[in-house]
């Protein structure tokens, strides 16, 4: 069982914020490891899919990375960070990030058991302290074979403290995205699309883009795609 004083990390490196409402910024990224999904194209599979024997680390520990970073911005990812008690991991002068898949109410107590058998529990989450954060909620929809869970997002969506981000393929998903904004009232001003896809042909989509501007979204880049590809800790 892993506990709220325990955490799993895949990764950590400095680069730029490649998404969401911060792309292009100087950040330190803490990669978590484990995700209570497993979406048919996430692009970080090596966090939940591949035998692994990290050892756990204190907050204490993980703090300690952080302020040996000169990046100003924290971005919390995964795998699912919102498994772990990241209200334990403030820094002072540092700007967090969290990337979740929304499924995940933060202040709520979490005791769950991965499709891996692995057990996570941790006590809610102190929203004074969350409510700082910049929260990137991105709800995985039909092309990632997943169905969205109508309580999470009706929470997030009632949020001030978090934008949505949500990755699409084609003019189908946008459709899917106008319907979910629609159904949840989600402010479209904090509302981010962006493209499905680790190669640089998958991010040149002029016409999927100017529907994405018609539609009245903002279009989110995957700015380390489009300078690196698919490598690892970009």
């Amino acid at each position: 069982m892993i506990n709220d004083k325990q955490f799993y990390i895949s990764e950590t490196f400095d680069s730029i914020q490649g998404e969401g409402n911060c792309a292009g910024a100087l950040s330190f990224f803490i990669r978590f490891q484990y995700c209570n999904l497993t979406c048919s194209w996430c692009d970080s599979k090596f966090t939940w899919g591949e035998k692994t024997h990290l050892e756990s680390q204190s907050a204490i520990g993980v703090k300690d990375q952080i302020r040996e970073s000169k990046s100003p911005n924290v971005i919390l990812t995964g795998g699912e960070p919102a498994l772990y008690q990241l209200d334990e991991l403030v820094v002072d002068d540092k700007k967090f990030h969290v990337e979740t898949n929304g499924t995940i109410i933060p202040t709520e107590p979490l005791d769950v058991i991965l499709q891996d058998g692995t057990h996570f529990v941790r006590q809610a989450m102190d929203e004074v302290v969350i409510s700082k954060f910049n929260w990137v909620v991105s709800p995985k929809m039909q092309n990632a074979q997943q169905q969205l869970d109508e309580k999470a997002v009706q929470y997030w969506a009632s949020k001030s403290w978090c934008i949505f981000k949500f990755i699409i393929q084609n003019k189908k998903d946008l459709d899917e995205v106008e319907a979910v904004v629609n159904q949840f009232q989600i402010d479209k001003n904090k509302t981010y699309i962006g493209l499905e896809g680790n190669t640089l042909d998958s991010q040149l989509k002029p016409e999927l883009v100017d529907q994405i501007i018609e539609q009245g979204y903002n279009y989110s880049p995957r700015l380390h795609i489009l300078l690196w590809g698919a490598k690892r800790k970009k």
